[in-house]
């Protein structure tokens, strides 16, 4: 399960930097600096999260004997959707100081 694991968690770092690199520049560009900042910071942290949690969820339904098919898609939206904001308001918080 680690290794299973630390390979999401890679390609959601992987996916996010590229993600988070383009909203950063796009952000810049149509906002300013601090904004670009907040928005590519998001995009590395959500796809990270998302990608572990998604790589997780089925592992974890096999473990206790559920159907992964039904346990884990609610779960997964629910749960990423969720985090998202708390992770998009923290990062806000933190770097435009509000």
């Amino acid at each position: 399960m680690g290794l299973v694991l630390l390979r999401e968690v890679r390609v959601g770092l992987v996916l996010g930097v590229l993600m988070g690199a383009l909203g950063f520049v796009l952000a810049t560009l149509v906002y300013d600096m601090p904004t670009g900042v907040v928005i590519g910071l998001t995009i590395v942290c959500i796809c990270a999260m998302a990608a572990s949690v998604g790589g997780a969820m089925p592992l974890l339904a096999k473990a206790i004997k559920v159907d992964p098919a039904v346990f884990s898609t609610p779960f997964i939206t629910t749960f990423c959707d969720a985090t998202g904001l708390i992770i998009y308001f923290s990062i806000a918080k933190a770097v435009l100081g509000i």
